[in-house]
Order: C-alpha cells, then structure tokens, then sequence
C-alpha cells in the first residue's frame, strides 16, 4: 500500500472505487455520498483517512485512493 499523500484538514470528494463502495455499504460509513466534499479529519497509520464527521462511525477510516483532493479553483 502507498502511503497517503493528504493531509488532516485537505477537502476531498469521496470518490469510491467499486471494491470500495462494496465495502462499506453495510457499516456506518454507508452515509459517505460518491461526489460529495469532505474535510479530512485524520490519517490512520499512514494509508486510511478519516472525515470529519464520521470520525467515531469506523476508526480506521477508508483507504485514502477512495478520494480525491476537492479543486478549490
């Protein structure tokens, strides 16, 4: 795994693969929206990140490829 080239407080767009969406659809991460900006609120041993607002629903986060940093042009 390559480690995550974001860092706490980038805005991402969850922007999930279908292994990935595949994975969460039944956990509490389920409510992440495809398309939808986000704030990173922390990165999980180097690879997982974690947004703001779903900190306490998995700890561990999602792999940091399943979003993309958010244009802010």
């Amino acid at each position: 795994m390559t480690d995550c080239p974001l860092i706490v407080g980038d805005i991402v767009i969850y922007k999930p693969s279908f292994d990935g969406r595949g994975k969460i659809i039944m956990t509490d991460l389920a409510d992440l929206k495809p398309g939808e900006r986000y704030k990173v609120a922390r990165i999980y041993e180097d690879v997982n990140v974690v947004v703001e607002g779903f900190e306490n629903k998995i700890p561990s986060g999602l792999y940091w490829a399943e979003f993309a940093v958010a244009d802010m042009a």
